[in-house]
């Protein structure tokens, strides 16, 4: 009879011990939610500013694009026209860290989350990311600088420092010193095979490289849905399981 005793003891008191584990995993579990919805959330709206941020430069330039490729009559192209085909080699690193589910693939504890959805959510944003990184990478390993390549057809101006429509230099902090303008000689653009196909190259890859934003962002947009549907579950559960 003693022996029954002691062994039921141990049961209870293993059982119990489980019951605490498990109430930790919930609580940690739920933490760890609540991080992952904070750091996606402000991802997306990082991710939408710097997509709004970049996306102008391309429809400038398909404004220009009839005039450079001869199906429109010539004309000079504005200066932020010009300004944006100087830079359209430019594909800024985005901001794409989601340093909570890192910390979980990192550590090994990815089951942590019990939610099917969230976890294929985390799973599609995590190859997502991975697959803009090597476009990326891919990308920028073979931009053309376009005013460099071709210093014809787009001209390097020095101006004074008072001139309101010059790029002042990284160097002019104080308010002196150099500052420039590109100057985009349209003579020089239409008809030239070399710069239209180089141009041509790198607005292919600013296409994708903004496509690659709009994929992120529908991705982090289903994971802030499918998290507010599991915080919302799982905090009526909590709120029962506290319940006196």
């Amino acid at each position: 009879m003693e022996t029954l005793i002691v062994v039921f003891g141990v049961l209870i008191g293993l059982q119990v011990n489980n019951w605490n584990q498990e109430r930790i995993e919930r609580n940690s579990e739920h933490v760890m939610l609540l991080r992952l919805q904070e750091e996606a959330r402000s991802l997306l709206d990082m991710q939408k500013g710097e997509l709004a941020a970049q996306r102008p430069r391309l429809e400038i330039l398909k404004n220009a694009h009839p005039v450079m490729f001869s199906l429109a009559p010539s004309r000079p192209l504005t200066s932020d026209e010009c300004w944006a085909l100087v830079v359209s080699h430019w594909l800024p690193s985005p901001t794409e860290e989601l340093s909570s589910l890192d910390e979980l693939i990192a550590s090994g504890r990815f089951d942590l989350i019990s939610n099917r959805s969230v976890k294929e959510a985390l799973r599609d944003y995590a190859v997502v990311k991975e697959r803009s990184r090597g476009a990326r990478a891919e990308a920028v390993s073979e931009l053309f600088r376009l005013h460099s390549r071709h210093p014809d057809a787009v001209q390097l101006e020095v101006g004074h420092a008072d001139d309101t429509d010059y790029f002042p230099s990284a160097a002019n902090t104080d308010g002196e010193g150099m500052v420039w303008r590109y100057l985009c000689d349209i003579s020089k653009i239409r008809g030239n095979k070399g710069f239209l196909s180089e141009y041509s190259d790198n607005i292919a890859r600013l296409n994708s490289y903004l496509k690659r934003y709009e994929d992120r962002i529908i991705v982090l947009t289903e994971l802030d849905a499918e998290l507010t549907k599991e915080l919302g579950t799982s905090h009526s559960r909590r709120k029962r399981e506290t319940a006196p």
